[in-house]
C-alpha cells in the first residue's frame, strides 16, 4: 500500500483529537474524511504531509509528490494568480494559465491575489496543487466559498487533471460522492 496509517494517536495539550485512527489508501485510491469541526480531520492531513508528528502509531507512505490544498489560502499577496502557481510549483506560465482557465479564473490570471474573493483564492490554491502534478493530493475543505454549480464544475476539472490518489476532508457527504471517493472515514456527527 502506498499509504498506511495504523493506530495514530494525537493530542494537543489535554485534548485528544485522534485515538487509534487507521487508514489504508491503495495506489490511486480516493478517500474522504468526514466530520464536524475540531474532530481531527485536518490533523490527519497534517500528519500525512509531515507537518505534525503523531504521538504514537505508524505511518508508511511511498508517495514522494504530495500536494496540499489547505483550508487557509496561503497565497503570496504580492504575486498574481499565475505567479503564485509558477513560483511554488515550478511549472511554466502556459501550464499555470491552463489550470487557471480550468478553474474559471481566465480573466484573473494577472490579478494580485489580495484583490480576489475567497472562492477565487481557493480556486488558485487548487490550480497550484494540480500544477505540482502530485501522486497524492490532500484537500482540506477545498470548496468553501463556492456555490453548488461552480463546485460541481470545479470537481469535474479536478478529476480531469488529477488521476492519482486523493484524500478529501469535508463535513459534506455530497462532496465525497462528487469526488468519487471509494473510502469514507467518519468522525462524530455528520450534518
Amino acid at each position: 500500500m502506498p499509504l498506511i496509517m495504523t493506530d495514530i494517536c494525537k493530542s494537543f495539550g489535554e485534548k485528544k483529537v485522534l485515538d487509534g485512527f487507521s487508514l489504508d489508501l491503495p495506489d490511486g485510491g480516493r478517500a474522504c474524511i468526514l466530520g464536524p469541526s475540531g474532530g481531527g480531520k485536518s490533523t490527519i492531513l497534517n500528519i500525512i504531509a509531515g507537518l505534525t508528528k503523531p504521538d504514537s502509531g505508524r505511518i508508511e507512505c511511498s508517495y514522494t509528490r504530495i500536494a496540499y490544498v489547505f483550508q487557509e489560502y496561503r497565497l503570496l499577496p504580492w504575486l498574481t494568480a499565475k505567479e503564485n502557481i509558477t513560483a511554488v510549483s515550478g511549472c511554466g506560465s502556459g501550464r499555470a494559465c491552463e489550470l487557471l482557465e480550468a478553474m474559471e479564473l481566465g480573466g484573473d490570471i494577472d490579478s494580485y491575489t489580495d484583490s480576489l474573493s475567497g472562492g477565487m483564492k481557493q480556486r488558485v490554491n487548487i490550480a497550484r496543487a494540480l500544477a505540482f502534478e502530485p501522486e497524492l493530493l490532500l484537500m482540506d475543505e477545498p470548496f468553501k466559498g463556492l456555490d453548488m454549480e461552480l463546485r460541481e464544475r470545479i470537481v469535474q476539472k479536478i478529476l480531469e487533471y488529477h488521476n492519482g490518489a486523493l484524500i478529501l476532508v469535508t463535513h459534506d457527504k455530497m462532496e465525497c460522492e462528487l469526488m468519487k471517493c471509494s473510502q469514507m472515514y467518519e468522525f462524530g456527527e455528520i450534518t
